[in-house]
């Protein structure tokens, strides 16, 4: 049996100017529906097990100090943690670096991390 892994690719987080026509290309094109209807930020799911697609247009004002990483044409993975603490730990003790600390935002708790090679990945825990 394969062994879990400590972060999973949970959603993919797409930024773009043309929020309605990036909607309607995904989910005419690729067949997925929306999952979660949040205004401003519909997440698309893929498939049974995929992980979703998030649509988040450049700039957004309700994102704050995170609204730097929403840029059109660069796509922002988000990982799964069951321990955002351990996972930011593991970054930095592997030569990464932190971006942005961890917050909660609503219900999970967020941080923006980079590896080595300056790829940003977003950290995402459930409650915690």
């Amino acid at each position: 049996m394969a062994k879990a892994n400590p972060c999973n690719l949970v959603d993919i987080t797409v930024p773009q100017v043309a929020h309605s026509e990036a909607q309607k290309f995904y989910t005419e094109t690729f067949g997925w529906c929306v999952d979660i209807d949040i205004p401003g930020y519909p997440i698309m799911g893929t498939g049974d097990g995929g992980a979703q697609v998030g649509l988040m247009w450049e700039g957004n004002p309700d994102s704050g100090d995170l609204a730097k990483f929403w840029k059109t044409g660069k796509a922002m993975p988000f990982l799964g943690t069951d321990d955002i603490n351990a996972t930011i730990a593991a970054v930095e003790g592997n030569g990464g670096k932190v971006l942005t600390p961890k917050r909660q935002k609503g219900p999970v708790s967020v941080a923006v991390v980079q590896d080595p090679w300056e790829n940003q990945w977003f950290l995402w825990q459930f409650g915690g």
